[in-house]
């Protein structure tokens, strides 16, 4: 067409314009749509990641097991007294539960990995330390726990359950990749690592707490060294300790994992904000106060106060051994408070544990009990080429250490302060104590009997007096090994756990805790399998797992 018809052309364009109008209308509400669904689902204020060092942060702090808790009455260091707050019975319910901790651990992993960090970097080395931290401690309370099909979120929401063996020998695989991969790391200069809450971000101190606490779950796995030689415990003590290059250890005291206090943000549990609330509901233990005395002891004028009774009816110095006094656990708790609010029982050291906010660190693996660690393994013939000379060496290393701890001198004066009787926080009476570490160790019950029962029983004890306030459960996992092994049972454990009425559970010291109660109904299957297979299908608190058989 040539030549067009105006009046018809006007009408096209109208008919036209109508069409291209709907079209712009409804691109642009589409376009309106998206923007208001991107407003909404992907909130600008909300971050899509997280830097790994946060995350590793979170997981560290998690490492921190705190004192003045069920863990040190559980460990028969001091008692609750007043039932109105707790009490000290072993009626144990669900363990701890890390699996979130994981999470997190596998989270900083692929963090890193977003970031463009190497295969092999800080996170994922630690995070292999992390794996054996948490899965062998959760498996020291319960026993077997879902390790292999665990942390696949909603690919697998009911991981089976792997066993306890399978659960160490997993745990020391991931130890010994950490210990290479953080070698490599140290040697390359890496300093990728931020946020380190313990070690201010020292790899070669990461890597001395890897092997140290692989020397700790190995001593966990005493009673089945012999009859389990694929686990290879004895050459697996061996190797680590005779080869210093390859499996650094720690060294001294400066190389402990441990919590450090600061006021006003972190507070040690005990301090003068709670004074006036747990002063008396809370006495010693005669586990831990009645080994101190008997071993004259000068940690025990640091850490306890004299009973104010004793005191008086004996006529003595306070800074005498005799006027020390801790209740028995089983002690009826009614009894027991009376007595203690009467003066009979000693109580925390005012002066060490609440006269500031911040007391002493919380060691969570340290250098004293790798020293007895190491010891006791040499004790069990478990170290070629060691013997009673080394272990003894080890021994009074640890004793020492222990000391060092509380700045106690090899020799001299010790000053020591209790509070004044009915005066308030911060009223002390002083006393200067005579110490001499040769005359306490040539004491017959201190001096190291030789790499026998009885010289494991020594070492045992002192590991026990080492670990006061420290470390989470391991006292108590210490009590629950010595108990399984023959030799040690005859003794009645080391130390001697006290039992009665005010323990609970019949008398017995509870020897696990029970899984977390959601797994009856979230994963049915799989936990009555291993109630059947562990403990004829009961979650029994007395059950024994495979670790202590």
């Amino acid at each position: 067409m040539l030549f067009s018809n105006p009046k018809k052309t006007a009408e096209m364009k109208k008919i036209i314009k109508f069409p291209i109008l709907l079209a712009i209308v409804a691109f642009a509400l589409t376009s309106c749509e998206k923007s208001f669904n991107d407003v909404i689902t992907n909130n600008p204020n909300q971050p899509t990641s997280v830097p790994p060092s946060l995350l590793f942060n979170g997981v560290c702090n998690d490492l921190y097991l705190a004192p003045f808790g069920d863990n040190e009455k559980w460990s028969q260091y001091f008692l609750i007294n007043y039932d109105y707050y707790g009490n000290d019975r072993y009626d144990f319910g669900s363990g701890a539960n890390y699996y979130t901790t994981l999470k997190n651990v596998v989270q900083m992993e692929a963090e890193a990995k977003k970031l463009g960090l190497p295969a092999v970097n800080p996170y994922t080395a630690l995070g292999k330390f992390f794996r054996a931290y948490y899965f062998s401690l959760m498996s020291l309370e319960m026993g077997d726990l879902p390790m292999t099909e665990a942390l696949q979120g909603v690919a697998n929401l009911t991981p089976k359950y792997d066993t306890q063996k399978a659960i160490f020998q997993q745990s020391f695989t991931w130890l010994e990749e950490a210990n290479t991969d953080l070698a490599a790391l140290i040697a390359a200069g890496d300093n990728s690592l931020t946020n380190d809450i313990y070690f201010g971000n020292d790899l070669s101190k990461w890597q001395k707490l890897v092997n140290t606490y692989h020397l700790r779950l190995l001593i966990h796995l005493s009673n089945r060294s012999t009859d389990n030689p694929d686990l290879q415990v004895a050459q697996q003590f061996t190797g680590i300790l005779g080869n210093s290059s390859k499996y650094p250890l720690m060294t001294s005291s400066a190389d402990n994992l441990q919590y450090n206090y600061l006021y006003p943000t972190n507070l040690y549990p005990n301090n003068p904000g709670n004074f006036g609330y747990d002063a008396l509901r809370d006495n010693c233990s005669d586990t831990y106060v009645g080994l101190l005395t008997k071993f004259n002891d000068p940690r025990v004028f640091v850490t306890s106060e004299p009973a104010g009774a004793l005191v008086d009816s004996l006529g003595v110095s306070p800074a005498s051994f005799s006027v020390f006094m801790g209740a028995n656990p089983g002690e009826d708790l009614g009894s027991m408070y009376i007595k203690a609010n009467s003066g009979k029982y000693s109580l925390l050291n005012r002066h060490h544990y609440y006269d500031t906010y911040t007391a002493e660190p919380s060691i969570q693996v340290g250098y004293p009990e790798m020293c007895f660690n190491i010891a006791e393994a040499i004790n069990r013939g478990w170290v070629a080429g060691m013997g009673q000379t080394e272990a003894e060496s080890w021994y009074k290393k640890g004793i020492q250490e222990s000391m060092s701890f509380y700045d106690i001198p090899l020799t001299g004066n010790l000053s020591v302060y209790f509070l004044h009787p009915g005066a308030s926080l911060g009223n002390y009476d002083s006393y200067s104590v005579p110490v001499d570490f040769t005359t306490y160790y040539n004491q017959t019950d201190i001096k190291y009997a030789g790499n026998s029962t009885t010289g494991l029983k020594q070492i045992l004890e002192q590991r026990y007096l080492a670990l006061f306030r420290h470390s989470g459960l391991e006292s108590y996992f210490t009590y629950r090994r010595t108990m399984a092994d023959p030799n040690l049972k005859s003794l009645g454990g080391v130390p001697v756990f006290e039992t009665g009425p005010g323990t609970g559970n019949s008398g017995r010291i509870a020897w696990r805790f029970q899984y977390p109660s959601n797994e009856l109904t979230a994963n049915t299957s799989n936990y009555k399998s291993a109630l059947d297979s562990q403990f004829g299908g009961n979650d029994d608190i007395s059950g024994v797992m495979w670790i202590l058989k």
